[in-house]
């Protein structure tokens, strides 16, 4: 007999901070401080007041606490980061991508061999799935080193990008040479007759399959990907300053996009923090290049905070609907042969189980902690976004509501010398505690 209880009267009362009146914790404050700072170090007096910074958002159980802008934007017009300064995500790209053709892919297309959609492929596409796209399960080589190993570029030619003053951001538009496209991509993937591995073998993190993935949304939907993500993603959840970047965009110089879009600085040698951004793969998308604020992360993340407690403490007949089936394909491992990969649709998986013991109590209760993070990276953009989960589990395998707790972090940063991930690690400190038991984020590898 089904429960009678309404379920949504057990998701949280989340209201969103207004942009002119933002949380701000102090102890959040002095953890960044000295990460920002340090970045001015065997700089000249001048140019340590002028530093690339970063956005922090934390969001605390259902109340978000923390919402900090460090540092410039634009260290040539000395602009400052804000709330609304726009970011290259990176690989947190990834999570919208999986996000998307989770949406979009019915089970049994998920189940799919790559040969199926792609024609001309080499005989390995007969073994590659649809899911292990997502799960980077593929064998896939990875794009950017069949760029560098080509005779199209130098084989340093990332490292030259990091080094060479550019002004690709915020304008990014397309010159000096005809920039690669996700179609070429696919070209250099097919032209790779054989494969390092047993496509399903192992993870192997993987670029090329998430360029794959979107490839594969657009011809089932005969639409752009930037369009898909703006319809089922970003419009739904109000994310307005947020977009996917691909040879396709074009924007009126003084667009949002553009004007507010920061820089990103790369520390070189003898010349301080230089602006760097252009090579021929900046329209390479899938894998990366959705653009964002901390605002509109912060919206996201709150809608997955919903999620969350929406599947985790409701009643197990509330659990048979939509809403699980999403939740359990995102942030499910899978295993390969005898071992457990724990990533998913983008995020990178984390779980603890033990029991509790306490005062008046006989037997002990299980006690469960889960954990979704991911990294971000694009020459001299760092991000990191971490969720994490923690409660006693009940006979019926939900979480108790009253032992339930939930934190969200997201660092965004413009420079690669700022560490995101050491930064969102020690910010986990001030509300769950350094002891790791307490802490899953103590867990994360942040060297």
């Amino acid at each position: 007999m089904g429960s009678t209880r309404d379920p949504d009267k057990y998701i949280p009362a989340i209201v969103e901070p207004d942009k002119g009146n933002l949380p701000i914790d102090p102890r959040v404050n002095k953890i960044v401080a000295p990460y920002y700072y340090q970045l001015g170090g065997y700089l000249t007096r001048a140019s340590r007041k002028i530093l690339p910074g970063a956005a922090v958002m934390v969001r605390n159980n259902d109340e978000v606490v923390h919402v900090g802008c460090y540092g410039y934007a634009n260290l040539e017009t000395e602009e400052k980061i804000t709330p609304d300064t726009v970011f290259d995500l990176g690989s947190l790209s990834k999570q919208f991508t999986a996000f998307a053709a989770l949406w979009l892919f019915e089970d049994d297309e998920l189940q799919q061999p790559l040969s199926d959609y792609f024609t001309g492929f080499p005989r390995y596409a007969d073994d590659i799935t649809v899911r292990d796209l997502i799960h980077h399960l593929s064998g896939l080589p990875d794009y950017m080193a069949l760029h560098g190993a080509s005779r199209r570029v130098p084989a340093d030619w990332y490292e030259r990008a990091l080094r060479r003053p550019d002004g690709w951001y915020p304008h990014m538009e397309s010159r000096r040479a005809r920039e690669f496209t996700n179609k070429d991509v696919v070209r250099w993937i097919a032209s790779q007759k054989l494969l390092p591995r047993k496509a399903g073998a192992e993870f192997e993190y993987s670029n090329s399959g998430y360029v794959l993935l979107a490839e594969l949304i657009e011809r089932k939907t005969e639409e752009r990907l930037a369009d898909v993500l703006k319809a089922i993603i970003f419009d739904p959840l109000g994310m307005k300053d947020t977009y996917l970047f691909d040879e396709a965009r074009s924007f009126s110089k003084d667009s949002p996009q553009l004007v507010n879009h920061a820089r990103c600085y790369s520390r070189v040698r003898d010349q301080g923090f230089v602006p760097v951004g252009y090579t021929r793969l900046n329209f390479i998308y899938g894998d990366g290049n959705v653009h964002s604020t901390i605002m509109d992360l912060m919206k996201w993340e709150l809608a997955l905070h919903r999620l969350d407690y929406r599947t985790m403490c409701s009643d197990p007949d509330v659990e048979e609907n939509q809403l699980k089936k999403v939740r359990d394909l995102m942030w499910t491992p899978i295993k390969t042969g005898n071992k457990v990969v724990n990533y998913s649709a983008g995020w990178n998986l984390m779980f603890e189980r033990r029991k509790l013991k306490e005062p008046g109590r006989k037997l002990p209760r299980r006690f469960e902690s889960s954990a979704e993070f991911h990294r971000g990276e694009w020459l001299a953009w760092r991000s990191y976004i971490a969720r994490a989960t923690r409660g006693v589990v009940r006979r019926d395998n939900t979480i108790d509501p009253k032992t339930w707790a939930s934190l969200g972090i997201i660092v965004l940063t413009n420079n690669k010398s700022f560490n995101a991930c050491a930064v969102l690690q020690k910010i986990s400190h001030v509300y769950w505690g350094t002891l790791k038991k307490d802490n899953i984020m103590n867990h994360f590898n942040c060297s």
